[in-house]
């Protein structure tokens, strides 16, 4: 993505509102469904990618066509300019060896998550290889980052400092993780 690149992810209370506005909004603006997910407590989450002006039209119809909101409508979340491999990471298809460091972040939202990884990925030389949003999860999200032992400090600490204390539930690095715990956040 470049600089005139933009992600947004959109929450509903209704799966079948949810469905129905994303479909529309994929019909009406140029973006890309990144995913369409079904969360816990039967929500639904939308993430659609594309040019700035494309994505922030389609999140603006996202938000008005839900004309009774408190019943409907949760959250949004738009970033502009996301990290490089933050859609890979996202989509899981990110190539994997096994890393000098492994990352974990651990976050009591799914747009806190988007924000700790883009923050993560800005701040250091580090690979995002795995993005989960609120799937199973209560509605936490987390990440796993790569890289060598300084970079995945940096990153955290990066994304200590971004994150409201509240939104952030643990970060963790594992050095040379073992073959089975890597294989495990496969």
């Amino acid at each position: 993505m470049d600089d005139r690149q933009a992600l947004a992810m959109v929450e509903y209370k209704s799966i079948g509102h949810g469905l129905e506005c994303t479909d529309q909004l994929l019909k009406g603006f140029p973006v890309e469904l990144v995913f369409l997910r079904i969360v816990c407590p039967g929500k639904l989450l939308a993430a659609f990618a594309g040019e700035t002006g494309a994505v922030r039209g389609a999140l603006g119809f996202a938000r008005n066509r839900s004309l009774d909101r408190s019943l409907t409508y949760i959250d949004d979340f738009f970033l502009g300019n996301p990290a490089p491999g933050l859609l890979r990471a996202m989509r899981g298809t990110v190539p994997l060896g096994k890393p000098d460091a492994l990352g974990v972040i651990e976050t009591f939202s799914a747009s806190s998550a988007l924000v700790a990884a883009d923050t993560a990925a800005k701040a250091a030389m580090i690979s995002l290889v795995g993005i989960h949003l609120a799937r199973g999860l209560a509605g936490k999200g987390h990440i796993y980052l790569v890289g060598s032992v300084g970079a995945v400090e940096a990153a955290l600490e990066a994304v200590e400092n971004q994150l409201e204390p509240s939104l952030l539930a643990r970060k963790t690095m594992i050095a040379s993780p073992s073959e089975a715990a890597w294989s495990a956040v496969l």
